[in-house]
């Protein structure tokens, strides 16, 4: 149990350090690469979120053992979130920032322009993240890390 409340820390935390970025710092210093550093904190926060309910749910035997990989967790959480009225849009939500991150990872080319940072990925495809973005991506988080924060103080845990 000691664990699970370890991961819901360290999703807030990361959540904390993303929202701070993305309302304080960010409108000050007005560098489009901290967009990529926000949405990376967003990212971990959702992750640890995850992996905390997905835990929770492992501990009550709700849910079998499941493989460490990104895509059977998120599968599994589409799985559980009817279960305790989580919105979908957190796993999509998920899955596009792991995408668009990853694309980065092997871009050739990206830049900053307008409050938004931009990248060509393999495919020649242009792909873009801008601050609105990563602000309802913020929203969506924090909701959910409330949405297990309830799960979890229900539970006892």
């Amino acid at each position: 149990m000691n664990e699970i409340m370890l991961l819901l820390n360290k999703a807030k935390e990361q959540l904390n350090i993303a929202d701070h970025l993305l309302y304080m710092t960010y409108p000050m210093v007005r560098e489009n690469k901290l967009i990529i550093s926000i949405a990376e904190d967003v990212y971990n926060s959702a992750l640890y979120a995850m992996d905390a309910l997905l835990m929770h749910e492992r501990l009550y035997k709700r849910i079998s053992l499941y493989p460490d990989d990104f895509s059977v967790k998120l599968d599994v959480l589409r799985k559980i979130s009817a279960r305790y009225n989580i919105n979908r849009e957190i796993a999509i939500m998920i899955q596009d920032l792991k995408i668009f991150l990853d694309e980065r990872k092997n871009s050739r080319v990206e830049f900053a322009k307008n409050d938004k940072y931009v990248l060509f990925n393999r495919k020649q495809e242009l792909r873009s993240l801008g601050i609105e973005r990563l602000k309802q991506n913020l929203n969506i988080s924090k909701n959910f890390i409330k949405s297990i924060e309830g799960i979890l103080s229900n539970a006892g845990t």
